[in-house]
């Protein structure tokens, strides 16, 4: 890179944006809540619900954060996301665990061609994005023919729900995924271009950036991390049909943008979206304890997706 100091500032600037500690008090505020209202909140069967609810949403956010700071959108995560548990449900029979690296491939094309859209064409993300995630969907729904699929391979299961520590193994999973995360947005170069193409595209640009190779990456990223998130949903599941997913888009949104990443780009990271995806699915978990339909939880998150953007947002890029 050609300008050091300019990829520093903006690194320096991510980690002292003083809406750092907003996404730790508004956990702590939802853990008093929700506590008080419901003492089995914490408790041992609580705090697996918990896991369960936060884990493989949280991989998939991962993968929106790096987009999202790059100052882009990708709407075909909840897409890819079932694409890839319906395709461990049809084959896993087929080909064993091998069924894996299939469906995380899949989902890494897809995210190659909405970069490719995005950035060598100049579709719009939102719109590149929209239309990826209608072929991805209409794929999902030839090949399952719209039924439910179940998983009875044992090891394939395990993968989620073997218990370490009393804890569910897909949160050891999550949580080396989100410090996997964390260490290429902060540690290498190429975490260090996301930023820069968040901040100002063209500036980065003349930095030496190739900003479309790294704009298709992000995708690609993206969609890798959508595969995972969907093989980890078959293996804590065990079934899944064409309607997973369903309203899972505006909280993945809102966990980014709760933790503390700016729709407008350059401003965050993973470890923010780790602490969002806390704040997201546990006020979740914690009014589906307490009785609350669905309805109410949609409106309630998406209230709390709106307020976070607001606090988030860098207002001198609008």
């Amino acid at each position: 890179m050609k300008n050091d100091n300019y990829f520093s500032t903006l690194i320096e600037k991510t980690k002292s944006n003083k809406n750092t500690v907003l996404p730790v008090i508004t956990i702590l505020l939802v853990i008093i809540i929700f506590q008080t209202i419901n003492p089995v909140f914490l408790k041992a069967q609580g705090r697996i619900t918990l896991v369960y609810s936060m884990s493989y949403f949280l991989i998939a956010a991962l993968g929106l954060t790096f987009v999202v700071m790059m100052g882009s959108f990708d709407f075909s995560i909840v897409s890819l996301l079932k694409l890839s548990a319906l395709i461990c449900g049809l084959y896993i029979n087929k080909f064993g665990l091998w069924v894996i690296p299939l469906a995380i491939l899949v989902c890494v094309c897809f995210g190659f061609v909405s970069g490719f859209l995005f950035a060598k064409l100049k579709v719009p993300s939102f719109i590149a994005t929209l239309g990826i995630s209608l072929v991805a969907e209409g794929i999902a729904l030839l090949l399952s023919k719209g039924h439910l699929l179940m998983i009875t391979n044992s090891s394939f299961r395990k993968l989620a729900v073997t218990f370490i520590g009393g804890i569910p193994a897909v949160f050891y999973w999550a949580v080396g995924i989100c410090i996997v995360s964390t260490l290429i947005a902060f540690i290498l170069p190429f975490g260090r271009r996301v930023f820069a193409i968040g901040e100002n595209a063209k500036a980065a640009s003349m930095s030496g950036i190739n900003v479309d190779r790294t704009r298709i990456y992000v995708f690609m990223l993206s969609g890798f991390f959508c595969g995972i998130a969907g093989v980890l949903y078959m293996a804590q599941m065990g079934g899944g049909s064409v309607g997973l997913g369903a309203d899972m888009m505006i909280p993945l949104f809102a966990s980014v943008v709760a933790g503390g990443t700016a729709l407008t780009g350059g401003v965050g990271g993973p470890h923010r979206t780790f602490f969002g995806a806390i704040i997201i699915t546990w006020t979740e978990s914690g009014m589906l304890m307490n009785g609350a339909s669905r309805g109410m939880q949609v409106v309630v998150l998406g209230i709390m997706a709106i307020i976070m953007s607001i606090a988030t947002l860098n207002k001198s890029r609008i």
